[in-house]
């Protein structure tokens, strides 16, 4: 039976249930909380969680944090 979050890691990764199924015993809970993000906003239904809110925004923040490392090196 497909639960939300192989159905997630199915079409993450664009794989077959049973790929997925395996997939989920070797995805920490922070890779799926990112791909849990990714998926809400691919569901396109314009509503996400608030966890998967703050997973995204702390990517932004990682990136800003990264992007200023480069600009200080040039």
């Amino acid at each position: 039976m497909k639960t939300e979050k192989t159905e997630m890691i199915m079409k993450y990764f664009g794989v077959a249930y049973k790929v997925a199924k395996q997939y989920e015993f070797i995805l920490t809970d922070k890779q799926l909380r990112q791909i849990k993000a990714w998926y809400e906003i691919k569901k396109d239904d314009g509503v996400i969680s608030s966890g998967s809110e703050a997973v995204l925004r702390e990517i932004l923040d990682k990136g800003k944090v990264f992007k200023k490392v480069l600009d200080k090196k040039r």
